[in-house]
């Protein structure tokens, strides 16, 4: 039982982590413009999965340079999408059963984690790890909604975990079928966020570098340079025929969105530009409570990185400064550009932690009161941990859901519908009800900021075919259809006098 009670202790883990995850997983309300562009995206796929369309039908004039009004949706990787899509086909469509693939994968990651840590260190610094992980409020934040990218991050993290394990095997054994499990984990995770997922070759390179720059002994690495460009070859093989398809068969919207990747790089996009130092911010939000701990187990493991020559600790160095330094370099910063080094970082806490508390023949009484002080703090951040991760998931977001005006309509407008959905501006999570509203119906819906816009864009709906309908809280001078008693918005239908031949051609 003793040699089994990390793996016990393991699967608690894992099974109270999974369940906290599911607490409020379906509450009605996306959490941010990302999430409600997702789940709308695989809604859609079910439909033809080979063609990722955000608005299906467009009855007004779109640019394919906006990614929050466009038709075929190519702003985010597919391999997400078809994950909520496929989720639908089984579940149907709803809120939870769009996050539950990031509830099973966020929980297989934590698995992960320890296999790596067990690899490298100890079962010891990897349940510690692996703890760390499973109750992380921003990655709880994440798998709920309510944190930028959603979906697309939680899916990077656990592919480029399944290629790292796939690499650190290999540094281990030289055996070919880890070169295929980090060549498909790579792939898998190109096709979750593009570019990022270059970090499991990075960690590859460095573990052939490392025994001729002195970070690790001669010897401790079977993998070969063969083996790296077996995983890059794989890598294409995976990830490579998507590509292809998008550039031949969307070519205008593939280059846009290839060109904006590479844009974040040196513009300021969507006013995440910052400072280099803006990162520490991003990382205390990333490692919570556990943030201090982590960024001294780091900083104070530099020196025993060169002293030790350890290949294990050399390789999740490099996993983590990879994935930070090209986000240190670019102008634009997002909160979560950097979540894929989060396992890197909490396994060189673990074997921190470890060695820190392990009792020593010749530690002094103040050895002693220290060691027991450090472990009082650390339940103390373990149990502000589980709380914070409970916090994220007790929150249930069922306001001003639409879910009445959505069951009306579906009920008793045409097939060709439209619904113009006013926004007033006052909460940022409202600029996504236009999308809420079609992931919650057949109909295409526009959001409009003014009368005169709404007035407009009627009569481009009716002109390309569609019959036009308000959803607002303001009073109109049309007929009423439906008003909902739990958000207090009441749907108007359009009564429009034809064209002047004048106007339209204006």
């Amino acid at each position: 039982m003793r040699n089994r009670l990390p793996e016990l202790i393991l699967v608690f883990v894992l099974l109270s982590s999974f369940s906290l995850k599911l607490n409020h997983l379906g509450h009605h309300r996306f959490g941010t413009i990302d999430e409600c562009c997702h789940a709308l995206v695989a809604k859609n796929l079910l439909k033809h999965p080979f063609k990722p369309t955000l608005i299906d039908e467009p009855y007004i004039f779109y640019a394919e340079t906006g990614w929050g009004g466009n038709h075929v949706w190519l702003h985010k990787p597919i391999l997400p999408l078809w994950q909520g899509a496929l989720s639908f086909f089984f579940c149907g469509v709803s809120t939870f059963a769009f996050r539950l693939p990031s509830a099973i994968l966020s929980t297989l990651a934590v698995l992960l984690t320890y296999l790596i840590g067990e690899q490298l260190f100890s079962r010891r610094a990897a349940l510690i790890a692996a703890f760390a992980q499973a109750f992380s409020y921003f990655i709880m934040n994440l798998v709920q909604g309510y944190q930028f990218s959603d979906a697309v991050d939680i899916s990077l993290l656990f592919y480029c975990e399944l290629g790292m394990y796939g690499v650190i095997r290999l540094v281990k054994t030289g055996k070919w079928r880890f070169a295929w499990m980090a060549g498909i984990g790579q792939g898998l995770a190109f096709l979750s966020k593009t570019y990022p997922a270059f970090i499991i070759t990075g960690v590859a390179l460095a573990a052939l570098l490392s025994p001729r720059l002195l970070l690790a002994k001669k010897g401790e690495c079977r993998l070969h340079w063969f083996h790296l460009l077996a995983i890059l070859g794989i890598t294409g093989v995976v990830a490579g025929p998507w590509k292809l398809y998008t550039a031949i068969q969307f070519p205008i919207e593939f280059k846009i969105e290839h060109d904006y990747i590479f844009r974040h790089l040196t513009e300021n996009i969507e006013f995440w530009g910052a400072p280099w130092h803006r990162v520490l911010i991003y990382t205390d939000r990333i490692f919570d409570c556990f943030f201090i701990p982590v960024a001294v187990a780091v900083c104070g493991g530099v020196t025993r990185l060169f002293r030790e020559k350890h290949m294990g600790r050399t390789l999740l160095y490099a996993w983590g400064i990879g994935v930070l330094v090209p986000f240190l370099l670019a102008t634009t910063k997002t909160p979560s550009a950097t979540l894929i080094k989060v396992p890197a970082f909490y396994l060189i806490f673990g074997d921190f932690v470890v060695r820190t508390v392990q009792r020593k023949a010749e530690d002094t009484r103040v050895h002693r009161w220290f060691r027991k002080g450090w472990l009082v703090t650390l339940c103390f951040f373990s149990l502000m941990t589980i709380y914070m991760a409970y916090d994220s998931t007790a929150r249930n977001a069922d306001t001003k859901t639409l879910l009445e005006t959505a069951t009306f309509a579906e009920k008793h407008l045409p097939p060709n519908a439209v619904l113009l959905v006013e926004i007033n501006g006052k909460n940022p999570a409202d600029h996504c009800d236009a999308h809420y509203l079609m992931f919650l119906t057949p109909f295409t819906a526009h959001a409009y900021y003014s009368e005169h816009a709404y007035k407009a864009m009627s009569r481009q709906v009716e002109k390309n075919g569609g019959v036009p309908y308000v959803v607002t809280e303001s009073e109109l001078p049309l007929p009423v259809l439906f008003k909902s008693e739990k958000d207090k918005r009441k749907l108007y239908a359009l009564l429009h006098t034809p064209i002047a031949p004048d106007e339209n051609k204006k």
